[in-house]
């Protein structure tokens, strides 16, 4: 599909507001998932000679699926195929579907949608955490074909051939993943109510290699599900529900990964401005695996502060590079553009609820003569009721 270019004069107001018309929704939330049938799911005719990779989102990361798919096609080799299986909510939009479908196409791999409908819908942490973020605790059902698969999260880019992760030995381990820092399990002192008490055994959970076959037969997902609802012995500490879930559950299985398959650059950034943060690093990962992570990462995974947000963070020139191939790149940058001027909006006006109300209203008068149906209509009802915030007749 040929993009169209794009002009320099990103920098006006009237893009930022245009694309303010269409905000993406959040996906609902929730603890108790229902059965999700499966349809219409192409497997490999031999699942044996094909990467399975899973990933989910919402709407509101629909254009970073994108991106991440297309960096792992981009940098796989010439050999490796991969079956994508997306699990996303009902109301997934279809233009994402679309390009998705087409970059599969393009690349030669199949791309299969999974709608995962209501599960966990009305989450104990829902005000926090989307469904797509407990999405990863069904894999096991919904991959029966599989032994094993590869689990990514969107916020993520790959820079290398994704077989070398693939073919990690598991043994009998239920997963592998990189080790979290310590700070991370310290600050969560709450979970060692809940049994985790190694933190050297306590892995992010956005980027997994899943042993599918070995859940299954230990019936796993029932008991993930479980702890993501009721936590243990009905206490709940989680901060991170999906994260605090797996490690709960698989404590005594999980098999360590090499910090470049999960590489953070907020954190390796840190280790460059603190001699205490890179002796922690040091310390956790061993000299050899941060070197590798600097000079040669294989994923990069940017928790935290997003690229997309902040043009300040290390590596996330990498990030728009691939964003720049995709065909969200101009929606991207708009969103980007927009997010800056509404941070120096908000600096300006500070504290001052008068002059913050008063943007606003004057915002939401523009934005209701440029959008259409619902978004107008929404726009004309919030531009009333901060008339009468105001006092404006």
């Amino acid at each position: 599909m040929e993009r169209k270019k794009f002009k320099t004069d990103c920098g006006s107001m009237l893009w930022a507001l245009l694309l303010l018309i269409c905000p993406m929704g959040m996906a609902a939330v929730g603890d108790t998932p229902p059965s999700v049938e499966i349809q219409n799911v192409a497997y490999s005719e031999n699942a044996d000679d094909v990467i399975p990779v899973v990933l989910a989102a919402d709407n509101n990361y629909g254009p970073q699926m994108y991106i991440t798919m297309l960096s792992i096609l981009k940098n796989s080799n010439a050999g490796t195929r991969y079956d994508f299986y997306l699990l996303v909510p009902s109301d997934f939009e279809t233009r994402y579907e679309n390009f998705i479908l087409e970059l599969g196409a393009q690349y030669g791999a199949k791309v299969n949608f999974i709608d995962m409908g209501t599960a966990f819908a009305n989450s104990p942490l829902e005000n926090d955490w989307p469904a797509p973020a407990y999405y990863r605790l069904l894999i096991p059902s919904l991959l029966p074909n599989y032994k094993k698969c590869l689990y990514l999260d969107t916020d993520i880019i790959v820079e290398h051939d994704l077989r070398e992760l693939f073919n990690t030995d598991l043994e009998d381990c239920y997963v592998a993943g990189v080790k979290e820092g310590h700070r991370w399990v310290k600050e969560a002192a709450p979970l060692l109510a809940l049994d985790v008490h190694e933190s050297d055994h306590y892995i992010c959970s956005g980027v997994l290699v899943i042993n599918l076959d070995l859940m299954r037969k230990d019936n796993v997902q029932e008991k993930l599900v479980s702890v993501a609802k009721h936590g243990i012995d009905g206490k709940r500490a989680f901060i991170a529900p999906d994260q605090d879930t797996l490690n709960v559950v698989c404590r005594d299985r999980i098999k360590l990964l090499d910090l470049k398959f999960n590489v953070s650059p907020g954190r390796l950034e840190s280790t460059l401005y603190s001699e205490s943060e890179r002796i922690k690093m040091q310390e956790l990962y061993g000299g050899k695996q941060l070197n590798d992570a600097y000079n040669d990462p294989a994923i990069l995974h940017f928790f935290g502060k997003k690229p997309w947000d902040f043009r300040t963070i290390m590596f996330d020139d990498r990030w728009w590079e691939i964003c720049r191939m995709s065909p969200f790149y101009e929606e991207m940058l708009y969103k980007y553009i927009a997010s800056r001027i509404m941070a120096d909006v908000d600096a300006r006006i500070g504290t001052n609820t008068f002059r913050y109300n008063k943007y606003n209203y004057y915002r939401s008068k523009i934005l209701s003569k440029l959008t259409f149906g619902k978004k107008r209509t929404h726009y004309q009802r919030k531009c009333e009721e901060i008339k009468k915030v105001l006092g404006i007749h």
